[in-house]
């Protein structure tokens, strides 16, 4: 049958990113299958096939087709217990869309680009791990 390994995806439209970060993850996180999409919109028809194994997506904010932040607020609509980091090497602290997910919860993490890959593994680690027993309870 399949494997208990949770999902964890990465959704970026620079491919060197989701190379990296993909490498990365699956190297030092146990436990988890990591999958990588450069195109929002395939990410969220891979999500919805197979939301219910997804523990986190991790999204870049600025896209062609759809932007980071539409597309988590899309994934929280079909499972609101999966984590939810944005990324962007942009300035986003005083954008009012941004700051009302964040009060919505249709974030749960920002991280700014650049990041050490060793910051990535333990925010990621975090999401996945360590708020699994604040959502099962």
């Amino acid at each position: 049958m399949g494997t208990n390994k949770k999902i964890v995806s990465i959704v970026d439209d620079e491919i060197d990113i989701t190379e990296l970060f993909h490498d990365a993850l699956s190297n030092k996180i146990a436990g988890i299958s990591v999958v990588s999409f450069n195109d929002p919109l395939i990410a969220l028809e891979h999500f919805i096939d197979n939301k219910k194994n997804y523990a986190l997506v991790i999204s870049d904010l600025r896209m062609p087709g759809m932007n980071g932040l539409e597309l988590l607020k899309k994934i929280r609509k079909f499972n609101p217990k999966v984590r939810t980091i944005l990324i962007s090497a942009y300035e986003v602290d005083n954008d009012p869309v941004f700051r009302g997910y964040v009060k919505e919860r249709v974030i749960d993490s920002f991280i700014q680009k650049p990041i050490a890959i060793r910051d990535l593994s333990k925010e990621v680690n975090y999401q996945v791990y360590s708020s699994q027993t604040m959502r099962n309870k």
